[in-house]
């Protein structure tokens, strides 16, 4: 959403009639889009050192709600070879992007050139950049539209360019070469006006047919017959990618930074929460994975859950306001719909996650699995997360709370990854000694008992923030007969209960399953009989009939049994 409204600047900013300069002087067009809180945002073009001041905005209107906002485009000449230093502020030191709208800036030169373009920054932005002339005939390639890592296969080159002369193009040819091989060329005839962009689609696909790193190469020339582009700069283009040697399953991970003193976290969990739980977010076999950032703002900034692992996780995203959610590194637009679409993105990483106990000192063990070559700097984090508890000294009208963050293994810093070639496997081992009880901002204690604990572990581009797979883990209960599956993995919540009961447990295989309620005078006064199938499993039990006070739950599946107490308390 950031880039598509980037984007959506310079548009507006290309789409404009050119001014005309005066002889070796060249347009400067300054579009800015705020967010809600425009009376926050000035900025200031200047020649070096600050003087002439050749155009400013802002401070702007503030709006009524979230939002990208756009201004008046300021439009000026300034002399060719000369620097322009631009600066933009932020009064509030939370920048344009992304917590109250979509903000941001682009400065472009002679309607075509982007020179500066951003929005997410805190107190103020400064860039700089040298003005240049149109020149007659530029033909140049923008993009290279290509999956970074795919399975073999046959591979449409497709992509953009655009013309950065003042001369319209009738004609070029297009060519690509992989590894630096034998090109693969075509002519095209297409009028691509001034300052205008043209998607171009080779029409050899590349067989990709063997696995491997490879880099794709893609060229223009021969512009408008054979004639002379002023800038070969541009002319060409390369997209490193891999082609997998095989592909698995995603597990979508997605990250929320909430406070207990939020109330538009409050206003958001309220939904977001039986939307995560309707996905069996953190249960063993679902695709989908948590984790919730507590945070000590806004005031009074006493949430028990904010911890220092949390605080960097805050600073490495750049979150200045919450709620603030993250699905695979991006940043969260049309949640439903976002969620879906990340589900259905292959995966080329696998990650299998164990753990050992001594008493409460946890050693987590996990191998990260490649099966194509990643470039670039990756790290394997690891979440302990806590799946409930309830928090009545709130200070909105949320009490209960999922997923959150308690520590992460063994810093929030992660573990680089080294062997992210096909094929390369590296095992990385973290311990925490947990402590049950006293939660407090600063500490990572456990709300309850480490058998309430789902462990998430993610790989992520330290540098793009991409996350490329995440894996969950149940914490099954201390010291509990390890044959009996049904009660390693059963885990009642919220507890205590206003009604509601939600049962998450695991079976083998396929089975009716008998839940019965007892009071504390052994008498049976819930029963439900249900066909249930094999692996994890979740279920609502609606208790708001009977009386409050102390009850056991006891679930009969596959020949196994198991039970919690439950406190009611409407």
């Amino acid at each position: 959403m950031k880039k598509a409204l980037l984007l959506s600047l310079a548009v507006m900013a290309l789409g404009r009639a050119s001014a005309q300069c005066p002889v070796g002087q060249s347009e400067i067009t300054v579009a800015v889009s705020t967010d809600a809180y425009g009376s926050e945002t000035t900025w200031e073009i200047t020649g070096p050192g600050g003087s002439p001041v050749y155009g400013s905005g802002g401070p702007y209107a503030n709006q009524t709600s979230a939002g990208a906002f756009p201004q008046t485009p300021v439009t000026f000449c300034a002399p060719v070879g000369t620097t322009l230093e631009f600066t933009i502020e932020d009064s509030y030191g939370d920048g344009m992007c992304c917590a109250y709208g979509e903000g941001g800036y682009t400065v472009t030169m002679n309607g075509c050139n982007v020179a500066l373009s951003g929005g997410e920054f805190a107190d103020d932005e400064t860039g700089s950049f040298t003005v240049v002339a149109q020149p007659t005939t530029d033909l140049g390639v923008i993009s290279i539209e290509i999956d970074p890592v795919f399975v073999a296969g046959s591979q449409t080159i497709t992509g953009q360019l655009k013309n950065y002369g003042s001369t319209a193009i009738t004609s070029f040819t297009l060519s690509y070469s992989v590894n630096g091989g034998a090109p693969v060329s075509q002519t095209i005839t297409a009028p691509i006006a001034a300052c205008a962009t043209y998607t171009y689609t080779h029409g050899t696909p590349w067989n990709a047919s063997t696995p491997g790193a490879y880099d794709l190469m893609v060229t223009v020339s021969g512009v408008n017959g054979g004639g002379a582009d002023d800038d070969t700069t541009n002319d060409s283009e390369t997209a490193s990618v891999s082609v997998a040697t095989q592909v698995v399953q995603r597990t979508v991970l997605i990250e929320e930074f909430t406070s207990s003193t939020c109330p538009p976290c409050a206003s958001f969990n309220e939904d977001f929460d039986p939307l995560l739980n309707s996905l069996n977010t953190n249960v063993a076999g679902s695709n989908v994975a948590a984790v919730k950032y507590q945070m000590n703002w806004p005031a009074p900034g006493n949430d028990p859950s904010y911890n220092p692992d949390g605080n960097a996780r805050k600073t490495y995203y750049g979150v200045s306001g919450i709620p603030d959610g993250w699905i695979d590194g991006i940043d969260m637009g049309d949640v439903t719909t976002q969620i879906t679409e990340a589900g259905t993105i292959p995966a080329f990483v696998d990650i299998d996650l164990s753990y050992s106990l001594a008493g409460m000192n946890m050693t987590v063990t996990a191998e990260v699995s490649s099966y194509a070559n990643f470039s670039g700097n990756y790290k394997l984090h690891i979440a302990a997360t806590e799946d409930f508890y309830a928090y009545a000294a709130s200070t909105t009208s949320q009490d209960e709370y999922h997923y959150a963050q308690r520590k992460m293994l063994p810093n929030a810093q992660g573990t680089t990854l080294t062997n992210m070639t096909a094929g390369g496997t590296q095992t990385v081992t973290a311990s925490h000694t947990f402590v049950e009880g006293s939660p407090a901002q600063g500490n990572y204690n456990l709300w309850g008992i480490l058998n309430n604990t789902t462990l998430v572990a993610f790989v992520q581009n330290n540098t793009t923030k991409e996350i490329l797979q995440a894996q969950v883990l149940n914490v099954g209960i201390v010291g509990m007969n390890e044959e009996n599956a049904l009660a390693n993995s059963l885990i009642v919540f919220p507890n205590p209960s206003n009604g509601l009961v939600n049962v998450a447990y695991t079976t083998a295989a396929s089975t009716q399953a008998t839940f019965q309620v007892r009071n504390v005078l052994g008498e049976v006064v819930m029963s439900v009989n249900q066909s249930i199938g094999a692996g994890a499993q979740r279920q609502t039990l609606d208790m708001g009939a009977l009386s409050n006070g102390m009850y056991e739950l006891t679930i009969t599946a596959d020949g196994l049994r198991a039970s919690r107490k439950v406190s009611l308390n409407k």
